[in-house]
C-alpha cells in the first residue's frame, strides 16, 4: 500500500504545540484536515483552541503493516511528533 503523508502543525492560544502527520491512502486535502481535527479533539483542542494550523500534503510512502492495518481498519493512521499525548 501506497500512502500519503499530510504534515500537520497546530500552535494553540495557550501556546502548546503540536506536530503530526496523517497517513491515509488518498491524496484528498480535506479529509486529511477532517482526520486531523479528530485527532486534535481526541487531544483535548478543540477548534476555538486553535490559534494557527497547517495540514499540507509532503510526500508518497510504502506503508508498514501497522499503518496499513490501521487505514483499512479506519481510514487513517496518525503518526505523533511532538507535543501529542499518548
Amino acid at each position: 500500500m501506497s500512502i500519503k503523508v499530510f504534515d500537520t502543525h497546530v500552535r494553540t492560544k495557550d501556546g502548546r504545540y503540536l506536530h503530526f502527520d496523517v497517513l491515509i491512502e488518498n491524496n484528498d486535502p480535506e479529509l486529511a484536515k477532517s482526520y486531523a481535527r479528530r485527532f486534535l479533539e481526541q487531544q483535548g483542542v478543540q477548534d476555538e483552541d486553535i490559534a494557527q494550523d497547517r495540514c499540507l500534503f509532503c510526500h508518497v510512502e510504502p506503508s508498514n503493516p501497522q499503518v496499513a492495518a490501521a487505514i483499512s481498519e479506519q481510514g487513517y493512521f496518525i503518526l505523533k511528533l511532538q507535543g501529542c499525548q499518548e
